[in-house]
């Protein structure tokens, strides 16, 4: 027979759960800034140059560049309160 402190013990293995969403840990300003400054550079690229395909992409890009920026500014500051 085999002895038993030689056996190997079967331990209960426990599932580790998901980890959750933080709470309140949303990152909504930064999409909304993106998507509004980006719209708002596209409208002055459009205006400023008469509609050149080029100049309207890189007024989306510019903004949307800005706009990042500005939300997670706007995350940063509503985070500390």
């Amino acid at each position: 027979m085999p002895r038993s402190k030689q056996r190997k013990h079967h331990h209960e293995q426990h599932k580790h759960p998901s980890t959750p969403a933080k709470a309140g840990k949303s990152r909504n300003a930064v999409m909304v800034g993106v998507i509004f400054f980006a719209l708002l550079g596209m409208g002055i690229g459009f205006f400023a140059t008469g509609g050149s395909i080029l100049w309207i992409l890189l007024g989306a890009l510019a903004g949307g560049v800005g706009g990042y920026f500005f939300g997670k500014q706007i995350d940063k500051s509503l985070a500390d309160k």
